[in-house]
């Protein structure tokens, strides 16, 4: 009976009412009774979990909310109501308040910021970190996880798990961290509910030993042949893109070229340990090795070519260090004469040989070519020999020379005149002289300041022997033939050639031969009988004529 009469006290046997926890204060429900009676009806609320969350009107029966709901701190509320008639208790009912999930909590990530390391060799699809993420709202709670910055290359994903994974493979060495931004949505509909958080993920790429050391020095160095030794010749460097010992470089000689290297296997300095000679070798190769300290270790090699600089450390050398020559006294200003040659080991400036003759002579060098020129007119009467030196300097900045001497010898031609000094001979000789030991036989000379066969002299009679009485030997011997008479010629005058060689050059010497008188004619009377006229009164020493006579012989 009484449960039939709380069937029938209420409208329903149980009731339910659905409330959003963002609904305001407001009636959230209502219970009736099933039957109307003219006897007063009143509600009442027996017990309540709710702390007068829900406020019962005792006529009306309406539910008013009293405070705001939260899904996540209750999520429903029992209360019992009982309904009196009059004063009397009728019946009790169950009332259920079930709350309503709305969307206002976000995501809440465990931590603002999350951190990872990975080995640049991870293999691609690797799970790496869970990003522990929740959402305080019921259905709305579901999320989705995305990577919003910082990942521009798509490196990584996230996997359905809420995992972190490896989208592509990493390489330290061309970035060695990611600071990704990372999103959590949930997926209330509409979109415009819904509600995100953010964090952050540092993901540090961890170094393997993947790359070898690269040689990033020249691959060639110029080094001077004067070098001191254990000096320095260079400082080769190789760069490892790795990190830590991987990318720590150590280097190391394959070919020493015979032990004139050594490197510090540290620095990489290479240093030079023997004596260099370019004009022994010019070009050294070393093989050098770069190896980092990785496990298992990489390495590099690298071949360095030294090319050896030349230092002044040779004189220049000629072909000879005497040169003689002859030359013919008249030969035109201007002829060259012979070339000399020094040669130096050598090369650049410090090779390149100038000529230089410094002392005064006729004779000039080119500078250039070493050709020896004569320059003046020579003559071999004044200097029938030079000797001069020729200086071959290199001209490196500290020049080296050598010297060679050079004998010149003028040869002669014909080209002076005998000369006779004096140019005038005279001689006496007396009339009538008949003795052959008494005739005059005179040596004449003429000088040529040729040499040889262009001073050897021929003399001859030139004029003024008409009447044979003078002759001269070809060596110069001047004779007189016969007896001379004064008194039919007192003077001769005789020109005698000299001539030399070919082309004949001639001189010309004047003798006068005076003739002395001797006392071999008588005087003679110009009259042989004289007749003269005196008168008788002539006084004591009138001249009455002029005898004279006269002797053709002189004194």
């Amino acid at each position: 009976h009484n449960r039939w009469q709380t069937q029938m006290a209420f409208s329903k046997a149980v009731y339910s009412f659905q409330v959003k926890e963002d609904t305001v204060p407001t009636v959230v429900g209502k219970v009736e009774t099933q039957f109307g009676t003219l006897t007063p009806i009143t509600y009442s609320v027996q017990e309540d979990d709710g702390e007068n969350l829900f406020l019962l009107g005792r006529i009306s029966g309406e539910f008013l909310l009293s405070r705001s709901l939260d899904f996540e701190t209750q999520r429903f509320y029992v209360l019992t109501v009982a309904l009196q008639q009059g004063d009397s208790h009728v019946s009790n009912v169950r009332v259920y308040f079930n709350v309503l999930d709305v969307n206002d909590n976000p995501p809440v990530f465990s931590m603002n910021a999350f951190s990872a390391s990975l080995l640049e060799d991870t293999q691609v699809g690797t799970c790496f970190l869970w990003l522990n993420v929740s959402d305080k709202d019921d259905d709305n709670g579901k999320l989705k996880l995305r990577v919003v910055g910082g990942d521009e290359e798509d490196v990584f994903f996230i996997h359905s798990t809420g995992n972190l994974c490896l989208n592509k493979k990493l390489d330290r060495e061309r970035q060695s961290s990611y600071n990704l931004t990372m999103t959590a949505i949930d997926c209330v509909q509409p979109v415009s509910l819904q509600l995100t958080s953010t964090a952050q993920v540092t993901v540090v790429v961890e170094d393997v030993n993947d790359n070898a050391p690269v040689f990033v020095s020249p691959k060639s160095v110029n080094i001077p042949e004067d070098t001191l030794l254990h000096s320095v010749i260079m400082t080769v460097h190789a760069e490892d893109e790795d990190a830590g010992s991987n990318g720590k470089v150590l280097y190391y000689l394959n070919n020493t070229s015979g032990g004139i290297f050594s490197i510090d296997h540290r620095s990489g300095a290479i240093y030079l340990e023997e004596m260099l000679d370019r004009e022994e070798v010019d070009t050294l190769t070393i093989t050098l090795t770069a190896t980092d300290r990785g496990s298992p270790q990489m390495a590099t090699t690298m071949n360095l070519t030294v090319h050896v600089e030349d230092a002044n450390d040779y004189d220049p050398e000629f072909l000879q260090s005497n040169y003689s020559l002859t030359v013919r006294e008249d030969i035109p200003r201007g002829t060259s004469l012979f070339q000399v040659q020094a040669y130096d080991q050598d090369i650049g400036p410090n090779g390149r040989v100038r000529y230089i003759l410094t002392q005064a002579s006729p004779f000039v060098v080119d500078t250039v070519r070493g050709v020896v020129t004569v320059m003046d007119k020579l003559d071999r009467e004044k200097d029938p020999n030079y000797t001069f030196v020729i200086t071959a300097v290199d001209q490196g900045n500290i020049p080296r020379s050598a010297t060679a001497a050079v004998s010149v010898t003028v040869l002669d031609i014909n080209d002076f005149a005998p000369q006779f000094s004096p140019e005038t001979l005279i001689i006496h000789v007396m009339e009538n002289e008949e003795d052959p030991l008494e005739l005059i036989h005179q040596q004449v000379s003429a000088l040529d300041e040729d040499l040889e066969m262009n001073s050897q002299l021929t003399y001859f009679i030139q004029s003024g022997n008409s009447d044979g009485l003078f002759s001269i030997t070809p060596s110069g011997t001047f004779e007189i033939l016969h007896t001379l008479d004064k008194e039919k010629e007192s003077l001769y005058i005789i020109t005698i050639t000299a001539v030399d060689s070919f082309p004949p050059l001639t001189g010309t010497l004047t003798v006068h031969v005076i003739v002395d008188d001797v006392n071999d004619n008588h005087p003679e009377f110009t009259e042989e009988v004289y007749n003269t006229i005196l008168p008788e009164d002539s006084p004591i020493g009138t001249v009455f004529t002029m005898i004279t006579a006269s002797d053709i012989d002189e004194g």
